[in-house]
């Protein structure tokens, strides 16, 4: 989604005539007159592409879910349909429907179905050699939520009239539901556009000056960064991260890892048909089972602590583990996994302790 958002970004500026490289130079040598409040027609126009491409980009990529801003993540959502429409305010009106998961210590892993309808606000500003675009949140008139599992209810499947700890499940998933659809999609996002043509994605509103919270310091990569984020795992579970695309002429995917608070978990790369349809019996079924096909590539990651976890939030760690998987060209997901049903790490089960993993990664593509 980083890469794709900036593509557009790209074909805007270049639709209003800015300059070669995507305007880039040239926006960030008049910042006076594109942030001037007064030029709003201007920079109105700028943003008539959304209308038909931001849902491709949406449908491209995943969601990752968290409890709170610089938190690790606990899920991911995957958009699969979408309609946008301009307003007559020319705001923009985005419908979307998709599924996930998320875990909770209440639930477990939760399996889900989720739609929302949201109205964004989009503007953008430059700062020195930067450009910040802004999808901002105005309201989210409809939003619903439907459990497909519950992993610690009976029998393990939410079906109508299922009761968790004395209680019917959708009471107990609806809070759930709000986090997927309000705590986050609904928050908005930030694109971040540097003159060298280098893109970060933010869900939020990032301030100016700001970037996006990433466990490693990417500014030096000369390879395409697709990823730089962090995932908790607890035990028997997994993060399906991606889909990530894989373009003509690149040689292969590159993972680079950080595990803390666990002796390690294993990672796949998995083509995305096969990663699809994995992921989605993650989402149905509270037993987890190894690849339905076999992997294009697989490693273990140990960890070189000893199981200690860091303090919150996402500060820049140190990488102890970095693999090159050779690819062809297409999308792939990479999994991680801290379960014993698939790789060679089994977790080490200690009452009343799941010994959750916590997975610092960067996933690139290089040539």
């Amino acid at each position: 989604m980083r890469r794709a958002l900036g593509r557009l970004v790209c074909v805007a500026f270049a639709a209003v005539s800015l300059g070669a490289a995507c305007g880039q130079r040239a926006v960030t040598l008049l910042p006076g007159v594109l942030n001037d409040s007064g030029n709003r027609s201007l920079r109105r126009a700028i943003f008539s592409f959304a209308t038909s491409r931001i849902c491709e980009e949406l449908r491209a990529t995943s969601v990752p879910l968290r409890m709170g801003d610089g938190d690790p993540s606990i899920g991911r959502f995957f958009p699969t349909g979408c309609a946008v429409t301009e307003l007559g305010n020319e705001n923009l009106f985005v419908q979307f429907i998709g599924h996930g998961y998320a875990w909770t210590n209440l639930t477990g892993r939760v399996g889900f179905e989720a739609a929302a309808s949201i109205e964004y606000d989009h503007d953008f500003f430059v700062e020195g050699s930067s450009m910040y675009v802004y999808f901002r949140q105005v309201r989210t008139p409809s939003n619903s939520f439907k459990p497909l599992l519950l992993e610690k209810s009976d029998g393990g499947v939410a079906a109508a009239g299922l009761s968790l700890l004395g209680q019917d499940v959708h009471a107990v998933v609806e809070p759930i539901g709000r986090r997927v659809m309000q705590g986050e999609l609904a928050r908005g996002f930030t694109v971040v556009r540097d003159a060298d043509g280098a893109v970060a994605f933010s869900l939020g509103v990032l301030e100016k000056g700001k970037r996006p919270a990433a466990p490693f310091d990417q500014s030096s990569a000369r390879s395409l960064v697709l990823a730089n984020d962090r995932t908790e795992l607890h035990t028997g579970q997994r993060d399906y991260a991606g889909p990530f695309e894989v373009p003509p002429g690149s040689r292969a995917l590159v993972v680079t890892a950080a595990v803390e608070g666990a002796s390690g978990v294993d990672v796949f790369v998995v083509p995305r048909a096969a990663g699809e349809l994995w992921e989605s019996q993650y989402e149905r079924y509270a037993q987890t089972g190894p690849s339905p096909f076999p992997p294009a590539a697989e490693d273990s990651i140990a960890s070189p602590g000893g199981g200690a976890s860091s303090a919150p939030g996402m500060p820049i760690v140190s990488a102890n583990w970095r693999r090159e998987f050779p690819v062809t060209p297409g999308g792939y997901y990479v999994v991680f996994d801290h379960s014993e049903t698939a790789g060679r790490t089994t977790p080490v089960t200690v009452t009343g302790d799941d010994r959750a993993a916590l997975v610092s990664y960067a996933v690139e593509v290089v040539r």
